[in-house]
């Protein structure tokens, strides 16, 4: 797992929390500090701070702190079809939009964080949830990080 030094905000900033970095506004591509903090994030990815570090910037956005941290690309839980459920498989992470009102595998289905035609490496098999699936597919609930 790629470790990358960033910033994220006060709030942010502990051990274990995780957020979808998004497309960095405006005020954030001005800043002096974009290539150390935004600049080094994929927008959609998740991240998990695995590391706080005592130094912290006045950001803008924010209008207050930001602290530095240690970040890695997290495992995120998916479904893929179950003939692509191989761990360390990499695929081509595909979903079709889903029609099923109440479905709660939705999230799991189309996530933050992952666009259609992302290559991804499966890291790890969790379940069966064919079951639960309202759209009848055979689905396998998987943990998998993204590739370049």
């Amino acid at each position: 797992m790629k470790e990358i030094v960033t910033m994220v905000g006060e709030g942010q900033a502990s051990k274990g929390f995780r957020f979808v970095a998004s497309t960095p506004p405006e005020v954030c591509k001005r800043c002096r500090l974009f290539s150390a903090c935004m600049g080094r994030l994929v927008p959609g990815r998740v991240y998990e701070v695995i590391e706080v570090r005592d130094k912290w910037h006045y950001c803008e956005l924010y209008e207050g702190k930001v602290v530095v941290a240690k970040v890695a690309e997290a495992p995120m839980e998916v479904l893929v079809k179950a003939q692509f459920a191989v761990e360390g498989a990499i695929i081509s992470f595909v979903y079709e939009d889903c029609r099923e009102k109440g479905c709660t595998l939705k999230g799991y289905c189309m996530p933050e964080g992952i666009k259609k035609g992302t290559k991804v490496k499966i890291t790890k098999i969790m379940e069966d949830v064919s079951e639960l699936a309202l759209c009848g597919k055979n689905l396998r609930k998987v943990h998998v990080i993204t590739v370049e």
